[in-house]
């Protein structure tokens, strides 16, 4: 029984050491450009262990802001993020969605808004 165990426990340790790394990949300030709103910022100051992202969303030429916290909120201006494996879903504030996937230290995907509005989006991390 006790060998079972072991087992049991070196994998969950595995396990979340693998996850650890992966999100720690997604945190920084992250550049792009999205068709129709211009500069953006992705700022992740870090993921939580059930994926979801701490930091803020900027759009430089609109001067706006928003937080990322633990639903989304459109009244207060804040967004909801969750990383999954590779992948960061963030629901905006503005209306749409980002679906990006990490590659190649890079942020790639698309922005939906609504059931017509759709744009390649690649964010860039910042040195």
């Amino acid at each position: 029984m006790r060998r079972r165990r072991f087992v049991i426990a070196g994998s969950l340790t595995f396990v979340s050491g693998a996850w650890a790394q992966t999100a720690s990949q997604f945190a920084g300030r992250w550049i792009g450009n999205v068709k129709g709103l211009g500069d953006a910022e992705i700022i992740v100051s870090g993921v939580r262990a059930n994926g979801q992202i701490e930091g803020k969303m900027v759009f430089v030429e609109q001067s706006k802001s928003f937080s990322f916290g633990d639903k989304l909120d459109i009244v207060n201006s804040i967004n909801h993020g969750v990383v999954q494996g590779s992948a960061l879903t963030i629901e905006t504030a503005m209306g749409g969605t980002y679906r990006l996937n990490l590659a190649d230290g890079q942020l790639g995907g698309e922005y939906l808004r609504g059931t017509t509005y759709k744009v390649p989006v690649t964010f860039r991390k910042a040195m």
